[in-house]
């Protein structure tokens, strides 16, 4: 079966994520400390050295096509540029990603600025852009950049708790109670043994959760669900925080990782919940 690069089903649908998000200082008070990403056709900015702790990430996508500001942590004594290398083989050649190299988390953003908020600890990572194609991810160009992260010396109290959250598994990813409609703040933690990411779609009038996984199968026609929330790839015992809008509908949540070569989603991945 001949499958669409990730990003192309990314602009069909519209991607979209947002989250706003305080960290602990030291007199106990929630702050926001943000992590500004920016991309535009000749350059890819962001910081190359942090203090650990809690961050939102703000990327500025100032492009007409996708883009990513995602985090990729590094074993000790691996450089940015082994990952670069590796990395791209393994996409291109479809193997297995280096098991030196933790996916963080980050976000998706077409034209404008989209947030997501993440947990740094201490350590080194690359910024990585990985949208394009299987034969030429962006990062192999211009989008990466090394980041250090330096332990805090003020301890950091964990974030107030989320409105909802939702728990990705190796199966399926499920809700630990309804959403509702309107803003709130939702929770995504990886308890499974791979890599995945957490998607929420609201279903086109009339279509249903087997026309979604048809049409990831065939591509054939409009898809049946419109806008997108999503993490970019989080890995085994992680989690990301965004803030979801929701009007009224029925929606469905479901993982398109694909890294052995087919979508999550197809594997039974994918759900459906209303919204009130």
């Amino acid at each position: 079966m001949n499958k669409l690069p990730i990003f192309i089903l990314l602009l069909i649908i519209f991607a979209a994520c947002s989250k706003k998000s305080v960290d602990d200082s030291e007199t106990n008070v929630y702050k926001k400390k943000v992590a500004i990403v920016l991309t535009s056709p000749d350059s890819f900015k962001a910081p190359d050295s942090l203090l650990s702790g809690y961050y939102e990430i703000s990327f500025s996508n100032q492009t007409k096509e996708l883009h990513s500001a995602h985090l990729i942590k590094l074993n000790e004594g691996y450089t940015a540029s082994q990952l670069i290398n590796a990395y791209a083989d393994s996409i291109r050649t479809g193997g297995d990603r280096p098991k030196w190299m933790t996916h963080w988390g980050g976000v998706i953003s077409q034209n404008g600025i989209s947030k997501i908020s993440l947990e740094l600890k201490p350590g080194n990572y690359v910024w990585v852009c990985v949208m394009g194609s299987d034969s030429l991810p962006h990062f192999v160009g211009h989008e990466n950049k090394p980041l250090h992260v330096a332990v805090n010396s003020i301890q950091v109290t964990p974030l107030p708790d989320a409105n909802v959250t939702i728990t990705m598994t190796d199966e399926n990813h499920s809700l630990n109670q309804p959403l509702n409609s309107g803003s709130q703040t939702v929770e995504i933690t990886n308890s499974g043994s791979k890599y995945h990411l957490a998607a929420i779609s609201r279903l086109n009038e009339g279509s249903s959760v087997e026309d979604v996984i048809s049409w990831y199968q065939t591509y054939d026609g409009p898809p049946p669900v419109s806008g997108l929330y999503s993490t970019s790839a989080i890995g085994p015992g992680l989690s990301a925080r965004m803030d979801l809008d929701l009007q009224p509908g029925t929606y469905i949540l479901y993982c398109m990782a694909n890294a052995e070569g087919k979508f999550h989603l197809l594997d039974g991945a994918i759900t459906t919940f209303e919204v009130e």
